[in-house]
């Protein structure tokens, strides 16, 4: 018989972007679809472990794992455009700084 997935809730959005908040999304994603953790490293093309160490948070993960996971399992991240104010100083600099 079938692993039974229990439905996690939606992870709250409005917090912080964190490998944890991330992974709480893949969680909630995932067990929303009725899939198992090895069925999503399966479809994935990762390993088992890999696969758990994202939805655990862990900040370890390379980027190509977690970006075949969200891939393979439809979820959205974003970037968003800032503006750019061309008479601020970068944050680099100071304004006491003089360049000759």
């Amino acid at each position: 018989m079938a692993k039974k997935v229990k439905a996690s809730k939606s992870p709250d959005l409005s917090r912080a972007f964190t490998p944890s908040l991330l992974g709480d999304v893949i969680k909630a994603k995932r067990t929303q679809s009725n899939i198992t953790q090895n069925d999503a490293a399966l479809l994935s093309g990762i390993s088992k472990q890999t696969y758990i160490n994202i939805e655990q948070g862990s900040a370890d993960v390379k980027v190509a794992s977690l970006m075949k996971v969200v891939s393979a399992l439809g979820v959205k991240i974003s970037i968003e455009p800032w503006q750019s104010d061309s008479t601020a100083n970068s944050p680099l600099e100071d304004e006491n700084d003089v360049w000759v």
